[in-house]
């Protein structure tokens, strides 16, 4: 049964984490978490034989309401420590599993994956609490065919518009395919208005992202698994839709200066009316409703290459799981099992301002992030750098450098995936 409450009462979205270090904070680390760089306190009353250890993210504040509904609810108090993400995060667990001092419960990222492998991480596969679980959070935390974690929130981004300046030209929504897509920025442009900004400068390609994903979902599915096999190229996958995607700049739709841009210029040039489009997450309104009260906009998402195959870019985020040498295995289960339950969803949901997707509790959201939240709850969302399953921030840099070079005309987009097929060549052969 689905439980609906209403969260419109959520704090401004953007402390939302992505997944990879590599990609910038504002895109994949927690923003302004503001935070002691690490912290050890008890955030519930209890310790001993009944109680559980914890190791989070997400600040003590964020955590707390939820911890206390568990210790209310199952008399186990909680031992909770913390270290920012991503990579003090990463760093600190590993440490501590390495020296089997690690906490009963963690959170498991993407970078951390390999401690799998390393029988440092409880198989879960079975366990009736996942099955409230998206489709796409599963399969985040799912290795080599057995779930490791639970997870239950994701975030979703798109293409933020004015309306305002969309209508000038006689758009009231965005096209239903890239093309069409590229015609709306098109006749911007003949109006005199800039068309569409991604983060370039921060390696947030934002629409990319979404269209390689309606791109894969609508063909012959997601390659990352095949091409880290060598079952596949980038090179065999990616040419197409990334070359669609370039046209804005080999198109001069978008201006060569938009590499000087950081995301928080690109910001404040749409809630300043110099743009019509960006490439935006939940994080971002908040901002923009500040810096521009009365400014009319919606987000939706990314156009894809074949007519009504729009897509998200968006992950899953990092999930609950427990220590393999866990001091306190009953414990650390009943938590997990807590985390997955509807009360534990909700108030998770409203101290974070994440987009909880879990099947059996159906949050509202404020009008301005509803399509991000039914996106991110679809599961039609795609980042590939949280697909990839090794040499992620090497790629993910790689990649970057050679985007940054064609938006300055230096290299032709076609031949971005031959370089990524190279590096990774490269870096499996050290």
């Amino acid at each position: 049964m689905s439980i609906n409450h209403n969260d419109n009462s959520t704090p401004p979205l953007s402390r939302r984490r992505f997944v990879q270090g590599s990609l910038m904070a504002a895109i994949l680390g927690g923003t302004g978490l503001g935070a002691a760089a690490c912290s050890t306190s008890t955030a519930a009353s209890g310790g001993g034989k009944g109680s559980v250890s914890f190791f989070s993210w997400d600040t003590q504040t964020v955590m707390k309401p939820v911890l206390d509904l568990f210790t209310k609810q199952t008399g186990t108090g909680v031992s909770f420590s913390y270290a920012p993400p991503v990579p003090q995060y990463v760093s600190t667990l590993q440490t501590r599993l390495q020296a089997h001092t690690g906490a009963d419960v963690f959170i498991l990222t993407a970078e951390d994956k390999q401690l799998v492998g390393g029988g440092f991480v409880k198989d879960l596969t079975g366990q009736k609490f996942l099955d409230p679980m998206n489709s796409a959070n599963k399969d985040f935390m799912t290795v080599d065919g057995k779930v490791y974690g639970l997870s239950i929130s994701s975030w979703a981004g798109g293409i933020m518009y004015n309306k305002d300046l969309l209508a000038k030209v006689g758009a009231d929504a965005l096209p239903d395919s890239w093309d069409g897509f590229l015609k709306l920025c098109g006749k911007l442009k003949d109006k005199g208005i800039a068309p569409y900004y991604d983060s370039a400068h921060d390696g947030n390609f934002m629409a990319l992202w979404g269209l390689l994903g309606g791109y894969f979902d609508g063909h012959s599915g997601f390659p990352d698994a095949d091409i880290f096999a060598g079952k596949a190229t980038f090179a065999d996958t990616w040419t197409e839709p990334l070359v669609a995607y370039c046209k804005l700049y080999t198109e001069k739709l978008t201006p060569k200066s938009v590499v000087g841009l950081t995301s928080d210029q690109v910001v404040s040039e749409f809630a300043n009316g110099r743009v019509a489009m960006f490439g935006a997450g939940t994080w971002n309104v908040p901002t923009v409703q500040k810096s521009a009260p009365h400014l009319s906009f919606q987000t939706e998402a990314i156009p894809g290459i074949d007519k009504g195959t729009s897509y998200w870019t968006g992950a899953a985020s990092p999930g609950y799981a427990i220590n393999a040498k866990a001091k306190n295995p009953e414990a650390a289960l009943k938590f997990l099992q807590f985390m997955a339950s509807p009360a534990a969803v909700g108030a998770y949901g409203k101290s974070s301002g994440a987009i909880t997707t879990t099947s059996t509790y159906t949050p509202n959201f404020a009008a301005s992030i509803t399509n991000q939240a039914l996106g991110a709850r679809s599961g039609k969302i795609y980042l590939p750098v949280v697909a990839w399953p090794r040499h992620s921030n090497e790629l993910i840099q790689e990649f970057n450098t050679q985007m940054q070079q064609m938006v300055q005309g230096s290299v032709k987009p076609q031949d971005i995936p031959a370089a990524l097929d190279k590096k990774l060549k490269q870096l499996d052969a050290k």
